[in-house]
């Protein structure tokens, strides 16, 4: 994974604070560009490992499943950068497989939803793209990931949105052709709001 040079992004972004009439020579700003190229290297992480890469790591933490059913890790939460304005998206992510041949442990399934959230995007591209891998390595009989998403750039900018949430529901495999099993996901997603 080739890291990117921080030091270069530190000297875009004391050029894009003094730009913005910044004092950098001020107590508090002295460290900005370099905490800002730090953060922004961080949260497009996972934008620097390969596809391959990632089956490779993931298929080798496969194990077999002793079961067909369904498997919801909900409360996933990441944050990526849009990228329309390069700000902030706090996701809430929910991923659900129904086993046929392979699981994946709790920790692996966070990890490659901060793979693919931890990058410029948008939010329907994150989760497809994380509905498509997990199909890819653990041929499950079905897959759904929903992320429910708070938008910096409408919430600090043009409309000031402070309320709206998006939400995006992919559904693959047998979520999508079984509407029994699409309710039984949503409802136990819904007992578990109540239960908080």
């Amino acid at each position: 994974m080739v890291q990117p040079d921080l030091n270069k992004i530190a000297e875009h972004y004391a050029g894009i604070l003094k730009e913005l009439g910044a004092d950098l020579d001020a107590a508090g700003m002295k460290e900005t560009p370099r905490r800002a190229a730090k953060a922004v290297v961080e949260m497009t992480e996972g934008s620097r490992m390969e596809p391959d890469q990632l089956k490779t790591m993931f298929k080798a933490e496969c194990q077999t499943a002793v079961c067909h059913d369904m498997v919801i890790v909900e409360g996933i939460k990441e944050v990526g950068l849009c990228e329309h304005h390069l700000l902030p998206i706090t996701m809430s992510i929910t991923i659900a497989y129904v086993p046929d041949k392979m699981i994946l442990g709790l920790s692996k399934l966070s990890r490659i939803a901060g793979y693919f959230a931890r990058r410029l995007q948008n939010q329907e591209r994150t989760a497809h793209s994380i509905a498509t891998f997990i199909e890819q390595i653990l041929e499950p009989l079905g897959v759904a990931v929903l992320i429910d998403g708070k938008h910096m750039c409408a919430m600090g900018r043009g409309v000031r949105d402070t309320h709206s949430t998006m939400k995006v529901n992919v559904m693959h495999g047998a979520f999508q052709k079984d509407p029994n099993l699409r309710d039984e996901l949503f409802h136990r997603l819904a007992t578990t709001d109540r239960g908080k």
